[in-house]
Formats: structure tokens, sequence, C-alpha cells
């Protein structure tokens, strides 16, 4: 499973864009964010998520987005 960060997040859209720990921004919708986990997301807050192609463009987005600990 992939790691990285959150780049940016707004509340007001209801999406944001993760920084990957091999660089590349995925885009993340907050309806991707694991469900047991706290509606604040924030910048630089370390991340775990899977990858879903949009068959509909070229680009990456993020499922299954979970919050851990920069511990963990």
């Amino acid at each position: 499973m992939p790691k990285g960060k959150i780049k940016w997040f707004s509340t007001q859209i209801g999406a944001g864009v993760i920084r990957s720990d091999e660089g590349e921004n995925v885009f993340f919708r907050f309806s991707a964010v694991h469900k047991n986990e706290s509606t604040a997301m924030r910048r630089g807050q370390c991340v775990s998520f899977d990858v879903a192609k949009n068959l509909k463009s070229i680009s990456t987005t993020a499922a299954k987005v979970k919050p851990f600990d920069n511990d963990g």
C-alpha cells in the first residue's frame, strides 16, 4: 500500500491531493477516507492509500485513504 503526505485538503470541496513517497501527486475525495478516521485532514499528515486509475482521464486517484502516525 503506497504512503505519502497530505499536500492540501479543502473541506469546502471535500477533496485534496496526496504527495506520494515516490513524488507523484495523487488526487483524492473525502469519500475515499477510511470511515473510522476523523473528518479533519491536515497538510503534512501521513497517510496510506490504494491507487485507483481514472478510466475517464489519465489521472490517478487515491482510494481507501487512511491516516497514520509519523512513527507508523
